[in-house]
Formats: structure tokens, sequence, C-alpha cells
């Protein structure tokens, strides 16, 4: 008796040691000294949100922290932030990721893979400082302002222009034989000719501060950009996609009455080691997130529209459909793959090949 009685408490002892490890597991765990981690992109600086959102993390948990440059040594950080497919060049591991996070991703309808946790999703959108009815691409791409630029974009991100030829093609990756990417590239080639192109070059703010300026009709940005404080706008669209869409099975372009709010994660997070996970519960606390949207000229965009529940009556209905929307239809393009023809893709757009460039020197590669 005495034996079952000592096994009991044996079984009793090992079972809270379980639990209170499993407990600790799915904790936000505070480190008290951070090393965070920056993978650097060309385009938009996130330094200055991080020290803020760092700062104020650090006075209320009463700890420090270094934000450095990543290079060549991923393994001595914490937490590393950055665009989500450079993060995704690094090993993906097992670390413990709290309830909490979990949690976040699953009200958002988001799935997650290892310790890599997108804090960003962005869709294309033109926004406009005067009222502009929607159009299709067909009729955006013949659009002439005597005194304004049509569309304000820039080329510096490759990657961003893969996105954008992805996001018309509604393709998970780029065909240069296919007709829908034909029609596309000939769209682009169209718009090109109004361009602004004293920007093509420039990184996010100076595309701003032209879009500021009233450089252009239209100034491409993602969705983000329509929750800041300060930015005005009278008008926004989807980027416009063509009226019409091939269809495989009958061999014909059909009309299209629906633009699919494709996505691609931006800003995220790779959680190196579970001590510092008490950071990432506190970024994606609502109040955090909201002024990260708001207070931010970052272009970070609500993962769907539960992330902006609070302030849903003062969004403008379309922006709604959208964030209802895009969660539904994100892509993961292969970079390393289609960077292989990217001075094909740029050299359509800026009118340096015809759609039969491509072709034959398509037909030479393959030989």
């Amino acid at each position: 008796m005495k034996f079952l009685n000592n096994s009991k408490i044996l079984l009793i002892f090992f079972l809270l040691f379980i639990f209170q490890k499993n407990s600790i597991a799915n904790e936000c765990l505070i480190k008290k000294e951070l090393n965070i981690g920056l993978i650097e992109n060309n385009y938009i600086d996130y330094k200055y949100y991080l020290y803020y959102a760092l700062g104020e993390y650090s006075l209320i948990n009463d700890i420090k922290f270094t934000i450095n440059e990543v290079n060549h040594n991923a393994n001595e950080f914490d937490i590393i932030f950055g665009e989500f497919r450079d993060l995704a060049k690094l090993s993906l591991n097992q670390t413990h990721i709290p309830d909490k996070v979990l949690n976040f991703y699953n009200d958002n309808d988001v799935e997650v893979t290892g310790n890599l946790l997108p804090l960003d999703l962005d869709t294309f959108i033109l926004l406009s400082q005067e009222d502009r009815k929607k159009v299709a691409f067909e009729e955006f791409s013949e659009l002439y302002n005597p005194i304004k630029y049509t569309l304000g974009m820039s080329f510096k991100s490759e990657e961003d222009i893969i996105n954008l030829i992805i996001y018309h093609l509604e393709q998970p990756s780029i065909n240069l034989n296919s007709l829908s990417f034909e029609l596309t590239a000939d769209l682009f080639s169209k718009t090109y000719e109004n361009l602004n192109k004293n920007i093509i070059n420039n990184n996010f703010l100076e595309v701003f501060n032209s879009y500021e300026n009233s450089e252009n009709v239209y100034t491409l940005f993602s969705d983000g950009i329509l929750l800041n404080k300060n930015i005005d706008f009278r008008s926004f669209q989807l980027f416009p996609k063509s009226k019409y869409i091939w269809d495989l099975e009958e061999g014909v372009f059909k009309e299209s009455f629906e633009s699919k709010p494709l996505s691609f994660y931006g800003f995220s997070a790779y959680l190196n080691n579970s001590q510092g996970s008490g950071l990432l519960c506190y970024l994606i606390d609502e109040e955090v997130r909201l002024k990260a949207f708001k207070d931010f000229n970052i272009q970070l965009s609500p993962l769907s529209i539960n992330e902006v529940r609070s302030i849903k009556d003062d969004l403008p209905e379309s922006y709604k459909k959208i964030l209802e929307n895009k969660n539904k239809y994100v892509l993961k393009p292969n970079y390393s793959t289609e960077n292989k023809n990217y001075d094909l893709f740029s050299g359509l757009i800026f009118g340096k090949y015809k759609y039969d460039d491509i072709i034959d020197r398509q037909d030479y590669l393959n030989r």
C-alpha cells in the first residue's frame, strides 16, 4: 500500500512537471537582454519603427536591447526582422511559439510555418488625390493627363515587380510563353509611356513625396497606406487587372468580373530564441498594431479585417472588402527562379523589348 501511495505521488509530480514545462513553453517569455537583427532592404527602412517599438517594450519590461544588421550571423540574434522573402532564406526551425501568438494567426486565418511569422500582408492599390472611377487595366493603360503622369511607382525592388506581374497573372509563377503574360506585358508597356520616370529607381519615401506633390494621377502603394493617419486621398482601387482572363479548358479569353486581392507577405519576424518571444506578444497586441498602422509610414498592412475590427466603422467599404478577402489569396513566389528572367520582365515594361523579342530569346535559351 505504501509503495502504491509513493507511485501515485511520483505520477502526480511527473504530470505537474510536464504541465508546468508545457505552460512555460507556451508563455510569452521576457529576455532581459535582447539582441535584435534586421535584414535591410533598399526600398523601405524599418529601423525607426523597430527602435520605437523596442523602446516602448523595454520601458514596460525593464530590458535592454540592441539592433544590428544581419550579415551571415543569423544565429547570434534572438529575433530577426525583415521582408518575408529574405527571412525565408534562413533555415526554419521548431522554436516554441507562445499560444498568444498562435491564436493571433488563427484569428486572422493565416497559416505560419516554423518560426517565420508574417506581420504584414500586402496587396497592390492605386491611390489618387482626385475622384476617379474604377477602371480595368485596358482603360488604365490608355489614360493620359496633359499635366500629370498617369502612374507613379518604383522599380527599385526587383521582387516587388515580380509580385506585381504575378498579381496580374493570378498565378504563383510567371510563364513567359502564356497568352495571359503576353496580354499583361502589352498593357504594362503601354502604361510605361506615361509613367513617372523620375522616381522609378527611388525608395518608398521618395515615391510617397511624389504622391504628396501631386505629380501623378495615380501612385502605386500597398494597401496599408490607407490606414496612415497623415494620408490624404480622394479615391483608390486595387491595381486594375485585365478585363479578360484566359480560360485554359476552352482555349479562349473570357471577360473577368472579379478582381481578386492577391497578396504577399511583407515585414515579418524570425524567432530564433523562444526566450525572446515576449516581444512578439507585444507587437501583435491590438493597440500596438493599430499604432503601427496609423503612426508609421512604412506601408504595414493588416493580415485581415479582424485586426482592425475596433476601427472598422471608420474604414471605406471597398477597403473592408479587400481586408475580408486578401488573406484568402496569399502567394509565395519563388524569387530565385523568377529573378533569372527579371531583365526580360523589366525590358518589356521599359520598352526595351517587344513581346516577340522575348519569345525569340526564350527559344534561343531553351536550345
